[in-house]
């Protein structure tokens, strides 16, 4: 398999130091991608030399701050080049970064910094009034100025400072080193492999560990363009961006992806030469029809803000459909039960991960940063795994319905569903009726002008042939969405809440 992040030559050698920018910028020159293009923003496009540039001016402003090794700072900026000038100055200068979703609400802002308890925050002025001082313009960031050396340490120094999802609880801190983007790079980036003749784009934003990754990370090791949009991606600016920059790389969610295929000119995705799929459960209806479009470039990935990026993931030459893949190098993968005990191939279980990436999530940006090295951890997903290796991911631990007595994975149901035509999207949940008896409620999102009587009738129907009587849905009830956060994550709190306020449409 191709590898292109490492030269030949023996006459340039990397540096000892620890920095993870000082090593990016190395590869740069080493590999002479300096003049090639690094970023395509609003039709804009910046090399290498740009970005780099662009860090040491951001590393002096920090240092002009008083801020140095240790220090964090909240960015809570959008997809843009400030963004990515400001992280890797940040991290140029010893400083940990931590991105925010700067669309978020004003209280979520507010609480975003009260966890992570910044020295500084990055902002624009429309969100100052947001946060606490001392606040710092991007605009302070790309004043020139006498550029500072790399800050020198060991490579296990925090750089990055994540926010977990908060899909079940208060968000937390991750904190991963300035080692861990190598480790991703050596890991998945050898499956996805991009090149210098690549163009990337991520539906997941710098915000994510699966978007940093995508857009900063994957493609700087690599040689790689990363095509930018400030404003959060919709189908048409996505089939837009593939079109006009010729796109060769895409990551997006299942979600997203299902909103892809219901544009009429969902055809670009075969353009592709990959289409990764990660950030939740990909169902097997919606990955039957993107197979349609595109066979083997299709990877499904799996992978958590505490690992940092993937460790399942399928290839174009080594893939199993349903599947997210076989274990990437160098981690380690087991399924085991209540007990701890290992279970046999394709017997349901817990996953655990072990890897030396692994950060797990801190209430406090001030709290000491957790790492597990080499003990396994729970990443609170039900899987199996069959006897060549490949995993299947059945859901959220937490996310178990009890009906009737008995463990239901929604998935299983909401895949049956959704291979009905007119589904769209659909997720079921229990309730409890008018005599107080427990039961699944659907759902579901509808696909043009299908009428939604006959389709309730339909999915019943298809759900008591194909299914045990308790997984089968009592009532089905047509929404205009469903509930999800920025990643594109199934909200299934909401969806209980939903469940709850819901009367019973039909059985």
């Amino acid at each position: 398999m191709r590898h292109t992040r490492y030269v030949a030559d023996g006459n340039q050698s990397m540096s000892s130091n620890g920095n993870l920018v000082e090593q990016l910028e190395w590869l740069a020159r080493a590999n002479s991608w300096l003049d090639r293009p690094a970023y395509i923003v609003d039709e804009k496009t910046y090399q290498y030399r740009d970005i780099y540039a662009g860090a040491g001016r951001a590393a002096a402003g920090f240092n002009d701050c008083g801020l140095g090794v240790g220090n964090r700072v909240l960015l809570a900026l959008p997809d843009s080049i400030d963004l990515v000038c400001a992280l890797l100055g940040a991290l140029r200068t010893g400083i940990v970064a931590i991105p925010v979703n700067s669309d978020l609400h004003p209280d979520e802002l507010r609480r975003a910094a009260e966890i992570a308890e910044p020295d500084a925050v990055v902002c624009g002025p429309e969100l100052a009034q947001y946060f606490p001082d001392p606040l710092i313009s991007p605009g302070h960031l790309q004043t020139d100025r006498p550029l500072p050396p790399y800050a020198e340490f060991p490579s296990d120094t925090p750089a990055l400072g994540l926010f977990t999802s908060g899909t079940t609880s208060d968000p937390k801190l991750c904190f991963h080193s300035h080692g861990d983007p190598s480790i991703y790079d050596q890991g998945i980036g050898s499956i996805i492999d991009v090149t210098p003749a690549d163009v990337c784009f991520s539906v997941s934003r710098l915000y994510f560990s699966y978007g940093l990754g995508n857009s900063i990370f994957l493609p700087l090791f690599r040689g790689g363009t990363t095509v930018l949009s400030p404003e959060r991606a919709t189908e048409e600016i996505a089939l837009s961006l593939i079109r006009e920059h010729g796109v060769t790389v895409f990551y997006g969610q299942p979600s997203f992806y299902a909103r892809l295929l219901g544009h009429p000119d969902h055809s670009l995705l075969a353009s592709l030469r990959l289409a990764v799929c990660g950030g939740e459960v990909l169902p097997n209806a919606l990955e039957r029809r993107l197979r349609e479009v595109l066979g083997e470039r299709l990877l499904n990935v799996f992978g958590s803000t505490e690992i940092g990026h993937a460790v399942l993931a399928n290839s174009t030459t080594d893939y199993r459909e349903f599947t997210v893949g076989r274990v990437v190098e160098p981690y380690r993968l087991q399924i085991v039960n209540e007990l701890g005990e290992v279970v046999p191939p394709d017997v349901e279980g817990f996953l655990e991960v072990a890897g030396p990436t692994i950060g797990l999530g801190v209430p406090r940006g001030s709290d000491q940063p957790q790492r597990t090295g080499d003990s396994w951890y729970r990443t609170g997903d039900v899987a199996t795994v069959d006897e060549d290796g490949f995993f299947r991911i059945h859901g959220r631990a937490d996310d178990i319905e009890i009906v009737a007595g008995a463990n239901v994975h929604p998935t299983e149901v909401e895949d049956l569903l959704m291979t009905h035509p007119a589904v769209h999207e659909a997720a079921v949940c229990s309730a409890r009726n008018a005599t107080g008896v427990s039961a699944l409620r659907a759902f579901v999102v509808l696909t043009g002008d299908a009428e939604p009587d006959t389709v309730r009738a339909e999915l019943i129907v298809a759900a008591k042939q194909a299914l045990t009587w308790y997984k089968v849905p009592e009532d089905v009830v047509f929404v205009p969405a469903l509930p999800r956060n920025p990643t594109g994550k199934l909200l299934r709190r909401q969806l209980r809440v939903l469940a709850a306020n819901s009367e019973p449409e039909g059985t």
